[in-house]
């Protein structure tokens, strides 16, 4: 009996599955945590070049909160724009994956401008 009602379900058509609504105040932290009004120094991995401007995109993964690392709680992917041609040359011959520390800051147009790589130029 079991095994016939096991069968009639799957054969009566889709189960739907609601996920749960993202907890309160969640997409406040992402959207604060995106403004880099102050210089942020932040980890991230070179994803690759845009195709559109000299900028970079990366993928997000640490954000120095004053006294410590944090882990960034959704996986992120931005746009950064160099400082400089010199910056911008390094990162035409990174690898995608490579792990790149950096302090960021949004510039008076909205930009996410890197004005510090750390190890780097």
């Amino acid at each position: 009996m079991g095994t016939s009602l096991l069968i009639a379900l799957l054969l009566s058509g889709p189960i739907l599955i609601q996920e749960a609504p993202p907890p309160p105040g969640f997409f406040d932290e992402i959207i604060r945590q995106m403004k880099f009004e102050q210089p942020t120094r932040i980890v991230g991995r070179f994803r690759s070049l845009d195709g559109y401007e000299d900028a970079v995109w990366i993928d997000w993964t640490h954000v120095h909160d004053g006294t410590r690392w944090r882990m960034v709680r959704s996986q992120a992917m931005f746009k950064v724009v160099p400082r400089d041609d010199g910056m911008m040359e390094f990162f035409r011959a990174l690898k995608p994956g490579t792990s790149l520390h950096m302090t960021v800051q949004q510039d008076q147009d909205g930009n996410r401008r890197i004005l510090e790589l750390e190890g780097g130029t």
